[in-house]
């Protein structure tokens, strides 16, 4: 008995949606690269224009190109970012410029302002552990950036993912503390590891109660600041949790990959990118230099409201086209992927 190409895609679908318990699978296709970026570990957008800024961290054993990218959109061309330094006016009042190509930068946020100015946040990995501050000038042809400070982190603090809050703060996931010799023991075990700061200038660093988590990884905060979302990389799980002005109860569900990054979408639903191996086998490739790791991914797209998972967005567990995806980014009609260690930038259609 023959059977048509349309039954047997609708049978494929079906199958895999079981498999996934009740997720859709409507993977975008694979559209391409942005190329002669490094080691993006996460992206933003910036709102009302074609740009996209991409971090770039570090590779051990080899010269570091650069320390962040801004990309045109439209024409998929990635150039180092430079930067001017002003004297520090944002973030710890103490705190001394580096020469920026001495950063190893990680997650990114953005504080977008109602006179169209934009400020930077990127997490350091570098010489020091902070959290760097850049104001951007949107051009014509170019971005331009400003230093204008950074927040320290506590001692032992390893910080991974940053979102601004209120009109000077921020909040910091901190994956866990760098004397910690049982870590990949617990992360194994699902046990907590790491946890969420709040910073203001006025009152420094506190810890968010409830936040403790496995690896807390990516990090995002509603519009009205009412809640976080936090990614718990080593027990596959997303945490909705109210913020600290905020009353009400947390939401702890289990999504089935190792959450990195979070970013809206434009419809105000989150995509994470998460990883599909042990601790160990993604440990293994980071400690290395090699220029990809080849780890298997998916980025999933998430209701913020009902947290449940709504579908895959990419599919990247046969890892055809592009692996070790730490961010999915809506950029137009388009989801890009970037890695931490990676050589380029993958592009899929939306579906």
């Amino acid at each position: 008995m023959k059977t048509s190409m349309r039954s047997l895609a609708t049978a494929t679908l079906v199958l895999m949606c079981l498999a996934l318990g009740s997720t859709q699978v409507l993977a975008g296709q694979f559209a391409g690269y942005v190329r002669n970026t490094y080691n993006s570990e996460d992206m933003v957008l910036i709102p009302g224009t074609n740009w996209v800024v991409a971090s770039s961290d570090a590779t051990p054993g080899k010269t570091k190109p650069g320390y962040l990218y801004s990309i045109n959109a439209l024409t998929g061309e990635a150039q180092l970012a430079d930067s001017n330094i002003a004297p520090s006016s944002a973030g710890d009042p103490e705190c001394e410029p580096v020469p920026l190509n001495h950063l190893a930068t990680s997650g990114l946020a953005l504080r977008s302002n109602s006179d169209g100015t934009h400020q930077l946040m990127v997490v350091n990995h570098g010489d020091r552990m902070s959290i760097e501050l850049f104001d951007i000038d949107v051009e014509d042809v170019s971005l331009g950036f400003t230093w204008t400070g950074c927040v320290m982190m506590p001692e032992k603090a390893f910080p991974n993912s940053v979102v601004p809050i209120g009109d000077e703060g921020l909040a910091v996931t901190i994956s866990f503390e760098t004397d910690n010799t049982h870590f990949t023991d617990q992360l194994n075990r699902r046990e907590d590891t790491g946890y969420l700061l709040e910073w203001h200038r006025q009152t420094g660093f506190t810890t968010v109660a409830g936040s403790e988590l496995s690896m807390p990884n990516g990090l995002q905060v509603d519009a009205d600041g009412s809640h976080y979302y936090i990614a718990a990389w080593g027990s596959q799980q997303l945490l909705r949790l109210p913020t600290s002005d905020e009353s009400g109860e947390p939401i702890l569900i289990d999504i089935g990959i190792r959450p990195d990054n979070i970013t809206w979408t434009s419809q105000g639903t989150l995509l994470i990118a998460g990883h599909l191996q042990s601790p160990e086998e993604v440990f293994e490739c980071v400690a290395t230099d090699a220029e990809v790791c080849s780890i298997p991914f998916k980025i999933i797209e998430v209701d913020p409201t009902t947290m449940s998972v709504i579908r895959v967005v990419v599919d990247g567990e046969s890892m055809s086209s592009f692996a070790a995806a730490t961010t999915g980014l809506e950029v137009g009609d388009e989801i890009w992927a970037s890695s931490f260690r990676n050589t380029k930038i993958a592009r899929y259609r939306k579906q």
